[in-house]
């Protein structure tokens, strides 16, 4: 399991991430709906809103998932996704060098596929992710990017 580096501008997005409020904060029907809607959209088990914080990833929303709140951000697939500017997509995680030994690969919540986006607040750093996981391998085609690429901007901007 490759551990996610640090981004570079890593104090600057926690200090978003903290101006944001939503840290510990409780579940928030409207993210609730965007991940409702990306499950639907992609025809996929699990959707996350996703906080990325200096030693764990918190969960804003999670339906469809355990009411598991936040794991370590060694084994946050999120924590590499907020090093990027576009989609992360790991088609099968069980081949995947990065995360093929990971333990959320290997046991529950049994991830093998992943695609997400980077959310953005309106300063423009990437404090979390919106994404979809599957139990079973999966590529996106043009318009599932596509789509995902949308419900992420509008992720970004309920934090206006």
């Amino acid at each position: 399991m490759t551990t996610a580096p640090l981004p570079p501008d890593e104090s600057e997005r926690l200090r978003a991430l903290q101006g944001l409020g939503v840290r510990d904060s409780e579940p928030e029907r409207g993210f609730d709906a965007l991940v409702e809607t990306a499950a639907l959209i992609d025809c996929v088990p699990i959707s996350l809103v996703s906080l990325i914080d200096t030693q764990r990833q918190r969960f804003k929303a999670q339906p469809g998932q355990d009411k598991v709140r936040q794991t370590h951000r060694d084994t946050a697939f999120c924590a590499h996704d907020v090093l990027g500017d576009s989609i992360l997509e790991v088609v099968d995680a069980k081949t995947d060098l990065r995360f093929c030994d990971n333990p959320m690969v290997l046991g529950a919540p049994d991830i093998r596929s992943y695609a997400g986006a980077p959310l953005r607040p309106q300063g423009g750093e990437r404090v979390g992710t919106l994404c979809i996981v599957d139990r079973a391998p999966r590529k996106l085609d043009d318009e599932r990017e596509r789509r995902a690429a949308i419900i992420a901007g509008t992720g970004a901007d309920t934090w206006e």
